[in-house]
């Protein structure tokens, strides 16, 4: 476990400095485009354009991040009633159901996503549309990894609340 913790600070480093990157240009890009379209009187799609993928990607990893800290929609208010054993069970099927969704939907279906949309061009940046949907199998990656995390934890809480 102590191996998978110290993966997971890497990862959660990671995953903060690129949403903090992410947001950091995000904010300068759409202040020039507020500047170059009130006045100049002349907006620019590129920067527009720019933004708006970045921010379908500063989603897709800022959810992949919440639930690695565990912070995903839970009706917490049941589950911290419930007895350790029963607890435990709920933190599995919880993480199993991300295992899936993370494989099937993210990974699986957005791989389909990308190679269906990889010919597709952007009219504003003239690359592949595919580029905005890489955000999908990635994050479904993270979200894996977290999901295996998450199990491992909850094992070891269940083990030190039975002590």
């Amino acid at each position: 476990m102590s191996k998978l913790k110290s993966i997971k600070k890497v990862v959660d480093k990671v995953m903060d400095w690129l949403l903090i990157i992410m947001l950091a240009i995000m904010t300068v890009l759409v202040t020039y485009q507020v500047v170059t379209r009130y006045v100049f009187k002349s907006p620019s799609a590129i920067s527009e354009a720019i933004a708006q993928y970045m921010f379908v990607w500063l989603v897709m990893f800022g959810s992949a991040l919440v639930f690695g800290d565990r912070e995903h929609l839970e009706i917490s208010v049941l589950k911290d009633k419930m007895p350790p054993k029963t607890r435990f069970i709920v933190e599995i099927l919880i993480n199993v159901c991300l295992l899936f969704f993370s494989i099937v939907v993210c990974i699986y279906g957005g791989l389909i996503g990308v190679f269906r949309q990889i010919a597709t061009l952007d009219a504003a940046l003239g690359i592949s549309t595919g580029v905005i949907y890489v955000s999908i199998p990635l994050c479904g990656i993270v979200m894996l990894f977290y999901a295996i995390y998450n199990i491992f934890l909850g094992y070891e809480e269940y083990k030190e609340k039975i002590k």
